[in-house]
């Protein structure tokens, strides 16, 4: 009785810790997401300026719109 009651608790913790891992990777993977589009929409942003100072259009379409 005591073995199973110890192996449950063992496989509990083994499960909790697989889940933060799996937290811990995704919140990585989202903020990593969210700096690149951060980047691309400054990058987006300044081609903009860019083309609203010399007044011109841009001649072939961007590429995230």
């Amino acid at each position: 009785q005591e073995q199973l009651e110890k192996k449950k608790a063992e496989y509990g913790e083994k499960m909790k810790n697989k889940v933060a891992l799996v937290h811990k990777e995704a919140e990585e993977k989202r903020a990593m997401i969210e700096a690149k589009r951060g980047e691309e929409i400054l990058q987006t942003e300044e081609m903009a300026a860019k083309y609203r100072a010399t007044g011109t259009t841009p001649k072939k379409t961007i590429g995230c719109f």
